[in-house]
């Protein structure tokens, strides 16, 4: 409404605008580190390049929260080590799990140039940018040039690359990861039905699938911000996604036979 009267706000709504104080506040209270979670002890500049307040449930630890215990839980299982990024954003997932020591070494891909200093800052914050190469576009090749065969089965892809999912993971480069572990979000409404469709069949010809579902976050554990009100509270949990979307957790076939 604000837009259409032609007034100059950056909000697109009272909520928008919530969120933005909502957020100055955690900024305050954690000065730039993550409090709480797996990633805790990690630190951000809490800078995006794109529209949205998801820096509050980044530094109270619950962003993306189910991503964050699935890459660890297949970490584990499968006594993984590396971790290839495509659509690092700000580096947090990728900085979070090398920062805990979950993972030993990353490649972050990052198309946006902001995004990609970003990063280089957030490496340096937490002291870890010998164990990150940062390079633009996602790209196999360079995957393939930096990791080994043997360094691959033991590498987690974590993907969030608005739909080019569907391409991108395909027959030709399908040697370089076909012994990888996946976590792909899933943009689905973002591409063609056709390409989706040969995607998924083609997907499962090599890889066992699971959905992985958005879920609840619970504020109320998180003991630092127990002075903020409930509102606030939930305000902070919302990621800003325009509709229900998924996690697409791919493993190898091949783990079935070695199991």
């Amino acid at each position: 409404m604000l837009k259409n009267l032609k007034i100059n706000t950056k909000f697109v709504s009272i909520i928008e605008k919530k969120k933005y104080y909502i957020e100055k506040k955690i900024i305050g209270l954690t000065n730039g580190n993550v409090i709480n979670g797996l990633y805790k002890f990690s630190k951000l500049t809490f800078k995006t390049h794109w529209e949205g307040f998801d820096n509050s449930s980044k530094l109270i630890g619950l962003y993306e929260e189910q991503v964050q215990f699935k890459a660890v839980d297949l970490q584990v299982k499968y006594d993984l080590e590396y971790i290839v990024n495509f659509g690092s954003g700000d580096g947090y997932h990728i900085i979070g799990l090398l920062k805990n020591e979950y993972f030993k070494e990353g490649l972050a891909f990052e198309i946006n140039k902001f995004g990609q200093e970003n990063i280089k800052e957030n490496l340096l914050l937490n002291d870890i940018s010998d164990k990150v190469k940062i390079f633009d576009k996602a790209d196999f090749k360079i995957v393939n040039k930096n990791l080994t065969r043997i360094q691959l089965k033991k590498t987690l892809f974590i993907v969030d690359i608005e739909g080019a999912e569907f391409e991108l993971f395909n027959k030709a480069n399908l040697e370089v990861f076909k012994e990888s572990t996946l976590i792909i979000e899933n943009h689905d409404f973002l591409a063609e039905p056709k390409k989706v469709g040969m995607f998924f069949d083609f997907m499962n010809k090599h890889f066992n699938l699971e959905i992985l579902k958005n879920g609840s976050r619970d504020p109320f554990k998180v003991s630092e911000i127990d002075n903020f009100d409930e509102d606030e509270k939930w305000l902070m949990m919302s990621e800003g996604r325009k509709k229900n979307m998924n996690w697409l957790i791919f493993t190898p076939k091949s783990y079935d036979s070695n199991a």
